[in-house]
């Protein structure tokens, strides 16, 4: 299976889900989104315009948010892209970010949670209330019930006109979804590993000003608790999600 990645944040990166699916034989394409380069070679390699020569398509996380388009060109790319891996039938992931591009492909609007909700962020591990249609879901038919899962965002999305709602969150309500039998959409953070969050709480604290201790002190404990789970559940939803290709 050739899988494409769209990293939109350097560290944002595939983690687990990379990882796994190299485990399980697949070929690998990364690019970095907002610098048109490609993360192996280094050189210069735009979001593609069709879906041809990829089995896959992941895209992932970052900073900007999809009403930023006109300062990241790159968002109106990948939507098209993702319109076209899912017209061809090949399996689309979409995760944080991700999700809310995919949400705006099929017509929903993304904005900021302080907009519409009583909240302005999600951070830490956050339990998941999955919804009845996962119960013959392909990739969350046995999910554990009320699983923490990573989250760090202060956007949402409203759920597409055609989309299977998988997940919620009493503060948060769309949380993950499918459309049509492929297109998957995680809005938490499903692919994070043990080096990944090190460097999330890194960057907290510098943009919240605050000792990293403090933050360490705040998210070490749900790592310790949760981390394990999460990747158990994250290594089989990708081994899933890549049956779907065929």
């Amino acid at each position: 299976m050739r899988i494409l990645y769209l990293v939109n944040a350097l560290d944002s990166g595939p983690g687990v889900l990379l990882d796994e699916a190299t485990r399980a034989g697949a070929a690998a394409t990364l690019i970095h989104a907002p610098e048109a380069t490609d993360m192996e070679s280094g050189e210069t390699r735009d979001v593609p315009e069709s879906a041809a020569g990829f089995d896959g398509l992941v895209v992932m996380g970052g900073v900007m948010g999809v009403y930023d388009e006109d300062r990241y060109p790159f968002i109106g790319k990948t939507r098209a892209l993702i319109r076209d891996f899912h017209e061809a039938e090949k399996p689309v992931m979409g995760v944080c970010l991700g999700s809310q591009i995919v949400a705006s492909a099929f017509g929903a609007p993304v904005y900021r949670m302080k907009e519409k909700l009583d909240i302005h962020e999600e951070w830490g591990f956050l339990p998941q209330t999955w919804l009845g249609a996962t119960a013959d879901d392909p990739l969350l038919k046995d999910a554990p019930p009320d699983l923490p899962i990573m989250q760090w965002h202060g956007d949402t999305f409203d759920m597409p006109e055609d989309a299977v709602a998988l997940s919620t969150r009493d503060v948060c309500p769309n949380q993950a979804f499918r459309i049509g039998a492929r297109t998957y959409a995680f809005q938490f953070h499903l692919e994070m590993t043990r080096e990944g969050l090190a460097g999330w709480s890194v960057f907290r604290a510098h943009a919240e000003k605050k000792p990293l201790a403090e933050i360490e002190a705040l998210i070490e404990p749900q790592i310790a608790a949760h981390l394990g789970a999460q990747q158990t559940f994250a290594r089989r939803v990708m081994r899933r999600w890549m049956a779907l290709g065929g």
